[in-house]
């Protein structure tokens, strides 16, 4: 049988694959669902002073040590949404939240406020 022109032959297919497997593996640790992405990560205490708090979270993680700060900080944000999607919270109260952030404070307090 003959290979088609227009089709990859399966050892040029496989190398590819493997070098956006790490990629893949990456951006799967930790991802937005549409509960998570309605969570609020703030630092304005007056924004959940009228809220019920649920708990305290932490977004580290083992990666952080070898990503750059901005990076870091997306990544502990989304962190804290979904664990606190996970507590049906809808604001995460934490330092986090300031744009001037540089760590190493990755906690924040979940709270639930009423729309």
């Amino acid at each position: 049988m003959g290979e088609r022109p227009d089709q990859d032959s399966p050892d040029v297919t496989m190398p590819r694959f493997l070098i956006l497997l790490p990629a893949l593996l990456l951006g799967a640790c930790a991802y937005h669902t549409s509960r998570s992405s309605i969570v609020v990560v703030t630092d304005a205490k007056s924004v959940v002073e009228n809220c019920t708090k649920l708990g305290e979270i932490d977004g580290q993680d083992s990666v952080q040590s070898i990503m750059t700060i901005d990076k870091t900080r997306d990544s502990v944000i989304t962190r804290l949404k979904i664990r606190a999607a996970e507590m049906d919270g809808t604001h995460v109260f934490a330092t986090v939240a300031d744009i001037k952030w540089k760590g190493p404070d990755t906690k924040g307090s979940v709270y639930k406020c009423k729309p």
